[in-house]
This record gives structure tokens, C-alpha cells and sequence, in this order.
């Protein structure tokens, strides 16, 4: 008999069986949205596949705990070196069918009436429709796994919230694995596959649920030996996940669940990895600098301090989050108040995780500042893409206090065209946010678009093919040049001119000195007098720029930002 079969059978024949009653259950009795799995086929040889894994990627980042993803080599882009396949993908790609890679089966739904593989283009559509179905049945799973004996238990409970005219169905578990670092045509040696399929414990099809009651609660156990490799690929047991899913034949998912299993007899110290995301806009002048954490112990992740340094100014900073064991989520690192220049530089880095001092690389962030803006009104024109319900236009200060706000919109209301004005009450920075909460752009049907102009004419942005989460763009508003002092009361007030500025006095104060900076710092103009009286400053710049004049008077010192022309 073939071993992995056998192993399998195995597995099946240490189920504890069907339990029609649970003093405490986990699995919901209520009718519920479904959960969408995806069944990715894939191959080391394929160059277009990370992009798909990418998309599919994004998928879970906006669906969560409401999509799944198993990743299956399977075809003549699998075989190759390492050689990732089971003994389980053939069957399955015969049933979804080849249309070409990447591709995948969503529910294992037949696609368009033709085949249940679909290319990636339409999967995020496809998600989004089937979660909006009612799932036929509630599933929960949770799993632990022991590290000396890789002997797992495994626990699903099921239930049938509505009545149901099927005799059975196939409850089936994957074992999946993730950070498989390896070779991957078009993403080099060192890709990190993820949800990859290693095996199907409960056999091709499933294990079969039968004599089913409407709103009674079931539960199945398993005890499963986890291998020790799949071919010549060792599954490592911190990186390993399970899917469960139920179908109706060996087709048509009724409804998924997945579970990172909890690992007993594995002590590990401390230790967590953290890459910088790029920061997704051209300017920039936030407080959040987004990373990923990888949990590389056994022990949950509670608390990160860190170090930030910003332009040269140190900061320290602490972050709480809920980071399971061998886990990565997307955080943010957020620091206090600093004036953003033309130019920024800022590195992050982790100095410890749960009390426990760490070294580990900075993290590097690069980014021009905000846009330079004299007008405090500003034209806004959009419109949304064919999923209106998922596109937001806001306008944040900069503290993240939304200061004006249009969408999301009703599902079905169709395309918005919109034209806002927006008045921006006080000088300072803000962040126009043009964004998709699916995190697939304004690209459905009759694409999005959007262009923001200030009241004197000057283009600020303009985007006609919106991807992804969306665009930020970020501006300082100097809303006019006689911005009272910061440091004294003066009447005094800055005036760009040609050539210069001309400082007015109408109190007649001292004026002893002026100085005129850029954003960096540089000085441009300094000049030591004794004038009671209105002052000219003569130069000019290359490219239109804020800048910061400093006057020195007998009444102390006024700083002020100013256009500089």
C-alpha cells in the first residue's frame, strides 16, 4: 500500500467520531456569511505566479478570517527543482482544469460555465460575490501539535443552522506550510512561498458527514502524525497552518475555516524578524511608518519598543500588538510631531519584544515632503469605479482628524461623480486620501479617476487609474503670509514680492536682523541692520518652496513660514 495513503487512512481511523452533543462550543448556531477558500495552482517555473500569490495576498489582507488560500504546485510549472507537488495536486488540477498559470479555484465553482479554474484577474471580484452568500454550515477548528512526537490533535466542530437536502457532505483538512524559502521563477532564490500545500489529511476527497441534524452541534477529532518531510521538503512544524473546508460532492464548498496550531514542548527564546513597507506616496508628512513583524518564537508577541530617528532627531516609542507564535501582521510605528523637510530620512528600529532587549537591523525610510500650498480651498474632482460602497475621499489633519469626508457609498447606487470643495481652516499639513477598502483600486467596470487643484489654479494631484489601497497625497498649507509670529506679538507681516519679501512694520519695532531658511535648513539670506521701518529682502529660488524668515527686533524674535518664489 502506498505509505502517505496509508498514513492517511490512519489518520482517519484514529477519528474519535461524531459527538451530537458539546457542553461549550466555539462554532456558531446562527446563519452566518460564508468563508471563501482559493485554491491557488502554481509552480516554481511559472514567472507570472508571484504576482498572483501577490493578488491573492492582498485578497486576505482585506477578507481576513473570511478567505483562505491554498497553494497547489501542481503541472508542468512544478516540475522542476526543488519539486514542491503532492501526491494529491494532479487529481485536483484535473477536476479545476488548466487554462493556464497563474489560475485558481474559488469554492471550486465552475467559472463563466466553463472550467472552476479562473485566472487572477477575477478573483477579487469573485470574493467579494461569494462572500456575500449564506454559508449552508458553521465550521470551527482548533489544533496543537507536539514538537518532540509531531503527534497533532486536531478538533473541527460543525453545524447546520437551516435545514439542508443533501444526504452527506466531505469535511476535508490541508496541511499547509508557509515561509518555504526557495527558488521562484521571477522572484529569485530566495521567495517565500506561502500556503503551500503539503498534505491532505483527510484523504482527496474528504471524510464523509452524514445523518445531519439543523441546528444540533458535531464535532470530529483527529490524531495525525505530521511528517517529517513531503518529498525532499522538510515541513517544519512552526511554520505549518490547516484548512478545513466542507463540499457538497467533491466540488461546490459549502463554507472554510482555518487554525494555526498551538506547539507544545518547544521552548525558543525570544526572536522576531521586522521589514519596512514602502510608505505609498510620492510625499509625504505622516506619523505612521508601516512594517512588517514576523514572530520567530513560540511565545505570542505583546510589546515592541523602538527606536525612530528622524532627520537626525531621536524618538523613542512602544507598540502593543497580538502577534501569535511564527505569525506576521502589519504594524505601525508611530512617532510625534517633526517638521517634515524637502528631503527625509528615518529609521526604525526594534531595541525589544515582551521586556526582552533585542539587536536588529534599521529600518529605513526615504521621502520627499509635503507639497507647498498658499491657497486654503481647494477643488476636488472624482468619481468613483463601479463598486462605489468601497471608495472613500478624506481630508485629515495632522493628527489623523478627518476635517471632511465623502464615502463610502451604498452598494448598487452605481458610478458617483462628485465635485467637493474643501476649506482647509488653519495653516499646517494635511493628507487627501483617495481610498478602496477591498484594496483592489477604482479599476472595476468604468474605472475611477480623481484630480485636486487649489483656488489660484495649481495642480496637486491627478490619477486615472487608482490601484491598490488607493493614493494619499500630502500638503502644508501656508494659507497666507501674515501669519501672526510665533514667538512675540508683532504686527509684523511677510509679503512674497518680485525679487524677494518685504517685511511690513506698522508698530515700527527695531528690526536689528533677518534670516531666511529653506525647509532644510539651509540659510539663504541673513543680514544684520538697525531699521525702524518696513524691510526688503532680495533673492530668489529655483523652484517655488516654503521657507522660514526670522526677524530679530527690539521685542524678541518672529518666526514665520513664508512662500518663497
Amino acid at each position: 500500500m502506498n505509505v502517505a495513503l496509508f498514513r492517511s487512512l490512519l489518520g482517519l481511523a484514529l477519528s474519535l467520531g461524531i459527538v451530537t452533543a458539546l457542553e461549550a462550543q466555539s462554532v456558531s448556531t446562527e446563519v452566518q456569511k460564508k468563508a471563501v477558500l482559493l485554491e491557488e495552482y502554481t509552480g516554481v517555473g511559472c514567472g507570472n505566479c508571484p504576482d498572483g500569490a501577490a493578488m491573492a495576498a492582498t485578497i486576505k489582507q482585506a477578507g481576513g478570517d473570511r478567505f483562505y488560500i491554498i497553494s497547489i504546485h501542481e503541472g508542468h510549472y512544478a516540475e522542476t527543482e526543488p519539486d514542491y507537488r503532492t501526491e494529491w495536486g494532479a487529481a485536483l488540477l484535473e477536476q479545476a482544469g488548466d487554462i493556464g498559470f497563474p489560475q485558481g479555484s474559488l469554492d471550486r465553482v465552475q467559472y463563466e460555465g466553463s472550467t472552476m479554474n479562473a485566472n487572477r484577474g477575477s478573483w477579487t471580484k469573485r470574493a467579494k460575490a461569494l462572500m456575500q452568500e449564506e454559508a449552508e454550515v458553521n465550521l470551527h477548528m482548533e489544533a496543537s501539535v507536539d514538537a518532540q512526537s509531531r503527534e497533532m490533535n486536531i478538533k473541527v466542530e460543525y453545524c447546520y443552522p437551516e435545514t439542508f437536502a443533501d444526504e452527506f457532505h466531505l469535511l476535508n483538512i490541508a496541511l499547509l506550510q508557509n515561509h518555504v524559502i526557495g527558488r521562484q521563477n521571477g522572484a529569485g532564490d530566495s521567495y517565500s512561498h506561502e500556503h503551500m500545500l503539503r498534505d491532505l489529511i483527510t484523504g482527496q476527497w474528504g471524510d464523509t458527514l452524514s445523518a445531519l441534524q439543523p441546528g444540533q452541534v458535531y464535532v470530529k477529532e483527529y490524531t495525525y502524525a505530521v511528517p517529517e518531510k513531503v518529498g525532499e521538503i522538510e515541513v517544519d512544524i512552526r511554520n505549518i497552518e490547516l484548512v478545513a473546508f466542507v463540499t457538497r460532492t467533491t466540488a461546490d464548498v459549502l463554507n472554510t475555516t482555518g487554525a494555526k496550531p498551538r506547539i507544545d514542548n518547544l521552548d525558543e527564546p525570544m526572536a522576531l524578524s521586522a521589514s519596512a513597507v514602502d510608505l505609498g506616496a510620492a510625499r509625504y508628512a505622516g506619523k505612521n511608518f508601516p512594517a512588517r513583524i514576523r514572530n520567530l518564537c513560540n511565545d505570542t508577541l505583546k510589546r515592541v519598543e523602538y527606536a525612530a530617528e528622524i532627520n537626525g532627531q531621536v524618538q523613542n516609542g512602544q507598540l502593543d500588538v497580538v502577534i501569535p507564535p511564527y505569525q506576521e501582521l502589519m504594524v505601525e510605528f508611530t512617532v510625534d510631531d517633526y517638521e517634515p523637510l524637502a528631503s527625509n530620512e528615518v529609521s526604525v528600529t526594534v531595541v525589544s519584544a515582551n521586556g526582552e532587549s533585542l539587536s536588529l537591523p534599521e529600518l529605513q525610510y526615504k521621502f520627499t515632503g509635503p507639497m507647498p500650498i498658499s491657497s486654503d480651498i481647494l477643488y476636488v474632482e472624482w468619481e468613483t469605479d463601479d463598486c462605489p460602497d468601497e471608495v472613500a475621499f478624506t481630508v485629515k489633519d495632522r493628527n489623523g482628524r478627518a476635517v471632511y469626508a465623502q464615502g463610502p457609498f451604498e452598494a448598487g447606487s452605481g458610478k458617483q461623480v462628485l465635485k467637493d470643495t474643501v476649506v482647509l481652516e488653519s495653516d499646517g499639513i494635511y493628507s487627501l486620501e483617495f481610498s478602496d477598502s477591498w484594496l483592489d483600486g477604482w479599476l472595476e467596470g468604468d474605472k475611477g479617476s480623481f484630480k485636486v487643484k487649489t483656488a489660484d489654479g495649481k495642480l496637486l494631484g491627478q490619477n486615472y487609474s487608482v490601484r491598490g489601497a488607493g493614493e494619499t497625497i500630502f500638503v502644508d498649507l501656508v494659507k497666507s503670509t501674515n501669519s501672526e509670529t510665533d514667538r512675540m506679538e508683532s504686527e509684523l507681516k511677510i509679503l512674497p514680492v518680485e525679487g524677494g519679501l518685504r517685511i511690513l512694520n506698522p508698530d515700527l519695532s527695531i528690526i536689528r536682523r533677518v534670516q531666511v531658511f529653506d525647509m532644510r535648513g539651509a540659510l539663504l539670506f541673513d543680514k544684520v541692520m538697525d531699521v525702524r521701518d518696513d524691510v526688503f529682502v532680495p533673492f530668489t529660488v529655483k523652484t517655488v518652496q516654503i521657507g522660514v524668515v526670522k526677524v530679530f527686533t527690539d521685542k524678541g524674535i518672529s518666526v514665520t513660514k513664508a512662500m518663497l518664489y
